[in-house]
């Protein structure tokens, strides 16, 4: 009886043995072993969307795994960051970031459920894109400064939307800087905000480039003015909203790619290095163009840096606009 258990614990031990290889965690040097997550903070069909699943694309040629973009929208971001800030530290689960999970909503939010410095590890940034003004077609209002005149004659009258804390930001502070009252209408998704422009039940709206551009060339809705401080050279007919009639006015998100803390080195070099290729390659470039944004490349050291400086800059952005933390 002893000699039988002990063979069957000696063979049951050979067995687990010549399993092993198969059941253990993929080492950091053979990364990516299986497909990879990258989970975006904000709903289909905007600009954000479409360029994570062009470089999910551009991953897979250079790492030869899949990448495959979730959408975990909610909370100005603060849904997805909080589900990548929970996963496992092995390079399957990534984020999408922007400036506003990253530096806004710090001072959105009373609470915060992660922390954008402790919780995340940098791996590249990735592009900038400038936001734009839209008004909904049923205002009959063509150029800024009628928009603000009609403001100032209906206080209180007008509502704006905002689905992402940029949004959120650039709104208020276009509110402030007009020295217009308007009531503010969060949404989920940028999507559902255009719906709700087109229809008239929202006025006016600033959102990324890529989505108001588009809903503007179909004459769906207006575009006022671009947000950065320069013309957009895939759009030099827009005016910057500075030019437009406010002085001053200027507001540019970023995006950038985020592991979970503690993410090793070994796996956060070759995504690092990946990114950036691609980000610098005239695919990119040109796929980036046509959602009039503009390639930003940086290592995990720079978008450490831009982390830590924009909780400050954003913070004072919020201050300035007058909005108090949910």
């Amino acid at each position: 009886m002893t000699s039988n258990t002990s063979r069957r614990d000696v063979l049951r031990l050979a067995a687990a043995s010549l399993l092993a290889p198969s059941v253990l965690p993929a080492r950091a040097d053979s990364y990516p072993s299986r497909p990879v997550t990258i989970v975006v903070p904000f709903g289909p069909g905007n600009a954000y969307d479409t360029m994570a699943r062009y470089l999910a694309d551009r991953l897979h040629d250079a790492l030869g795994q899949a990448f495959v973009v979730e959408a975990r929208q909610g909370a100005l971001g603060g849904v997805a960051a909080s589900y990548v800030a929970r996963a496992q530290p092995d390079g399957y689960t990534l984020l999408f970031g922007a400036n506003s999970t990253h530096a806004a909503n710090v001072h959105l939010f009373k609470k915060l459920p992660y922390d954008p410095v402790a919780d995340f590890e940098p791996i590249a940034t990735i592009a900038t894109i400038p936001q734009v003004l839209v008004v909904s077609p049923t205002l009959k209002v063509n150029t800024l400064p009628e928009l603000i005149a009609l403001a100032k004659a209906q206080p209180g009258k007008l509502n704006y939307g905002s689905s992402s804390a940029t949004g959120r930001i650039a709104s208020e502070a276009f509110r402030q800087l007009a020295g217009i009252d308007a009531v503010h209408v969060p949404y989920k998704t940028s999507s559902q905000a255009i719906t709700d422009l087109v229809g008239g039940q929202l006025h006016f709206l600033v959102t990324d480039a890529g989505l108001g551009v588009a809903q503007g060339q179909s004459g769906r809705v207006k575009v006022l003015g671009v947000s950065s401080a320069q013309r957009v050279p895939a759009i030099p007919d827009i005016p910057t909203i500075a030019e437009a009639g406010l002085p001053g006015y200027e507001f540019t998100a970023w995006l950038a790619m985020f592991a979970p803390a503690r993410t090793p080195q070994t796996i956060v070099k070759p995504l690092s290095d990946a990114i950036g290729k691609a980000v610098r390659s005239d695919g990119m470039q040109e796929q980036l163009a046509r959602m009039y944004a503009l390639p930003f490349p940086g290592t995990p050291d720079d978008l450490r840096r831009l982390v830590q400086r924009d909780i400050q800059r954003w913070g004072e952005l919020v201050k300035a606009a007058g909005i108090e933390p949910e």
